[in-house]
């Protein structure tokens, strides 16, 4: 499994990214948000670990850019931000899962395999039936459109 860690301190990022490829991940580090951005959209990745105070893009606008953009990968935000707004705006955003610095690595660790079990939530449509539904669960999407249900 790919993972895209996008952390500016680089004595942090260093950490995330030999901590991650001893667990067993491939894992790609850039220390500003264009260069995470730019990756996240030409490469395929299963995760991304995403600061929010970055160089040149912040990460907040990195989440909002790679949802517009439909890009379904589980997004950990890893940040010194840590008040409730900040945690509920960074989930409104998109992002599957908000962390706060200093954390411990094996609590980084058990959110990354959770992310990874759950994989990227999108949503496909099928073009037999022309109703959309969540890949995993077959359950309807959400949805303006009423769907008729048997008794």
């Amino acid at each position: 499994m790919k993972i895209l860690v996008v952390e500016d301190e680089i004595k942090t990022g260093e950490y995330l990214s030999k901590g991650l490829t001893e667990a067993g991940f491939v894992v790609d580090h850039t220390d500003n948000g264009l260069n995470g951005y730019h990756l996240a959209m030409t490469a395929d990745y299963d995760l991304i670990v995403l600061d929010i105070m970055l160089p040149d893009v912040n990460g907040w606008d990195i989440v909002r850019m790679l949802r517009a953009a439909n890009k379904g990968m589980p997004i950990l935000l890893l940040t010194a931000l840590g008040t409730i707004e900040h945690r509920v705006k960074g989930l409104e955003l998109g992002a599957d899962d908000y962390l706060v610095k200093p954390f411990a690595f094996a609590e980084l660790l058990a959110r990354v395999r959770t992310l990874l079990r759950r994989g990227a939530a999108v949503i496909v449509e099928k073009p037999i039936s022309g109703r959309r539904s969540h890949p995993r669960s077959g359950f309807p999407a959400k949805s303006r459109a009423a769907i008729s249900v048997s008794p």
